[in-house]
């Protein structure tokens, strides 16, 4: 009985201790963001890995790059940059945007690369035929008013 009714009591203060959920704010696709992720699954059709780098640096955030901003670090060469180049071929190219959900203000990055802006999600179709959602790719735009740039490649 004594663990029922404690089971019950936590379950009741983390229920009203829990604030309203945030409601997903969908917007219309910025031009600009369709460009850039068209011209990166674009990149990533590029069959020299090396080729392929060099085309997809001056498209994400600079929080991406190494420190020189010549290269990709590693571990996003190992991981979101080599997954996203074995997924584009499951995409459409152009890019066709499913949905996009806004994002709020954030910063970015960590000291040189730290950069304030928001953050939203476009959803890009797949092709037809192939199971499966579309893949949320994180666009940037900076606070300035800068041009847009991918921060979260790791999804397609």
């Amino acid at each position: 009985m004594r663990v029922t009714l404690t089971s019950l009591l936590l379950a009741l203060v983390c229920l009203l201790g829990a604030g309203p959920a945030q409601a997903i704010e969908k917007i219309q696709p910025d031009a600009k963001a369709v460009t850039l992720i068209t011209a990166f699954l674009k990149a990533l059709q590029t069959p020299d890995e090396a080729a392929r780098v060099k085309a997809v640096l001056p498209l994400l955030h600079k929080s991406m790059k190494t420190d020189d901003g010549q290269d990709l670090p590693g571990t996003v060469k190992r991981y979101s940059f080599k997954k996203a180049s074995d997924n584009v071929k499951f995409y459409k190219v152009p890019a066709q945007i499913f949905e996009v959900h806004k994002g709020r203000t954030v910063t970015v990055g960590f000291k040189a690369t730290a950069e304030t802006g928001r953050t939203d999600k476009y959803f890009v179709q797949k092709n037809d035929g192939v199971a499966g959602r579309p893949a949320p790719l994180h666009v940037f735009f900076p606070a300035d008013g800068g041009a847009p740039t991918l921060i979260n490649i790791g999804s397609l």
